[in-house]
């Protein structure tokens, strides 16, 4: 187990300086003028999202956290999911959008604990990250969801078919090829819908709940404060640009989302708002996300070497 600690940890050292390269590499290469958010209440604003986008980082530990907690039955610190969530977080700027989930298992080296209890936790995670958004575009969207629905009808229809094959199949591989190992999880997890777990259960969707509903508030200052949105179209506009989201987040080899959420946002805003405009607002959105990831990172890494002091201390 030493071996394999060892090993996640100098695995997660490298692909996290990976993914600092790529962060500075992509800051670096925006095509932006920067001089555009040097103005006082412009740079305060960003500043302001930028913290916004770091803290929650930081609080979205928690639901991930609470999985483990309830999966593994182990009462695990915040001070050891912190540093680990908030790292691996980064590594999603690494093409592939697949080793921050990867990276997340460190804990579980870290701890000792069930590795497949860490991965189901952030299985969990991934498709609360896509139900709790899909909610509020529907809140936000309104008439405009169902419109936007029959007009890209045959698009939804033939992702929503994909990913239903691909879900069958997938299931019928692993029954194929592990049946046993999955009748036993299956009874080690089917306590996920007894009734003395659904409540907490609820309070994670809860957290994730209050992180999107934050998170959109977020979004919409620079969207009316900076790019003028017509009121009328607000929640039409942030529902389009969670939609975006969530279509970078599942698109293979996009590193962190990047470039597809600006053209998804082109294709269904441009109608009330110029290209230039839509373009723009991405790329800042894009700033302050990227900014409070690193920002987010660096505050783990931080409080990491404070509550190792601290425990140092304890122990002396």
């Amino acid at each position: 187990m030493g071996f394999l600690k060892k090993y996640y940890k100098l695995i997660g050292t490298i692909i996290t300086v990976i993914a600092m390269v790529f962060v500075v590499k992509k800051i670096v290469t925006m095509d932006v003028d920067w001089s555009m958010f040097t103005h006082g209440k412009t740079l305060a604003m960003i500043c302001g999202c930028t913290l916004v986008q770091a803290a929650m980082v930081l609080f979205m530990t928690m639901p991930w956290l609470r999985f483990i907690r309830i999966l593994s039955g182990i009462q695990i610190p915040v001070r050891d999911a912190l540093p680990v969530y908030t790292r691996s977080n980064l590594m999603k700027y690494v093409p592939g959008n697949v080793f921050q989930y990867v990276g997340r298992n460190q804990l579980a080296a870290d701890l000792h604990i069930s590795h497949v209890d860490v991965a189901c936790a952030t299985m969990l995670d991934i498709i609360c990250c896509m139900l709790t958004p899909l909610l509020l575009i529907v809140v936000l969207m309104g008439r405009d969801m169902l419109e936007l629905f029959v007009t890209y009808r045959k698009n939804f229809l033939i992702v929503l078919g994909v990913g239903i094959l691909v879900l069958v199949l997938a299931i019928v591989i692993l029954r194929w090829k592990f049946r046993e190992q999955l009748h036993k999880y299956f009874e080690k997890y089917r306590k996920l819908l007894s009734r003395s777990i659904l409540p907490r259960i609820l309070v994670v969707f809860l957290l994730y709940l209050t992180q999107y509903v934050i998170s959109t508030a977020m979004y919409a200052v620079p969207a009316y404060l900076m790019f003028d949105v017509p009121a009328e179209k607000m929640g039409l506009f942030l529902g389009t640009y969670l939609f975006s989201w969530i279509i970078g987040f599942v698109t293979p080899g996009a590193p962190g989302g990047i470039g597809i959420r600006e053209a998804v946002m082109v294709l269904m805003c441009g109608s009330f708002m110029s290209t230039d405009t839509i373009m723009l607002y991405a790329v800042t959105m894009r700033i302050i996300s990227t900014f409070g990831d690193v920002f987010a990172f660096l505050t783990g890494l931080a409080l990491e070497r404070i509550w190792k002091k601290k425990t140092v201390h304890t122990t002396v």
